[in-house]
């Protein structure tokens, strides 16, 4: 190997007059450093900075990950709600409607064995049924398994029909 790079310095080097000797060893001082500058040095600093740019969010994002692993083991070894019958379900769907104001709009409320009510709502703003049943899901840990929701003629008005239940019968 060694006589290799012997005779590639005798033909490539050697066979060079000492002008252009001097000519590509000044050109290799300047091009070297430039060379890795822009091969080492700034590939390193440009991503030193992104870097500082993204350590904060990263960190914001994995104890944010961490506090919603620590609320799902919280939450998976709670307790689980009561499993309410069809005439209890009623009530507190009936004494919820009440207290939200949308009573009045109650059409038909109907106990649905074993453990769902169903519900008709003749002409509610709509956005006060996502808030009501935002309310039951949180409140009476109810879920709406089917609903119909029809437009009517009014802006932001709508009829409902739907089908509550807290989950005994999944």
């Amino acid at each position: 190997m060694k006589a290799h790079w012997i005779a590639f310095k005798k033909r490539n080097w050697d066979g060079r007059d000492v002008r252009e000797r001097r000519m590509l060893g000044f050109a290799a001082l300047i091009l070297l450093p430039l060379l890795a500058w822009s091969l080492l040095w700034q590939p390193a600093h440009v991503a030193t900075a992104k870097l500082r740019a993204e350590v904060p969010a990263m960190r914001a994002q994995a104890a944010h990950l961490r506090a919603q692993a620590e609320e799902a083991a919280a939450l998976h070894h709670s307790a689980l709600p009561a499993v309410l019958d069809a005439r209890a379900l009623k009530t507190a769907v009936e004494e919820s409607a009440t207290r939200h104001g949308m009573h009045d709009a109650l059409s038909t409320l109907d106990a649905q064995e074993p453990n769902a009510v169903r519900v008709t709502l003749a002409s509610v703003a709509y956005t006060q049924w996502l808030d009501w049943s935002r309310t039951l899901q949180r409140e009476q840990h109810l879920r709406v398994d089917s609903a119909n929701i029809v437009a009517l003629p009014q802006t932001g008005m709508v009829k409902i029909n739907a089908t509550l239940s807290n989950g005994g019968a999944q």
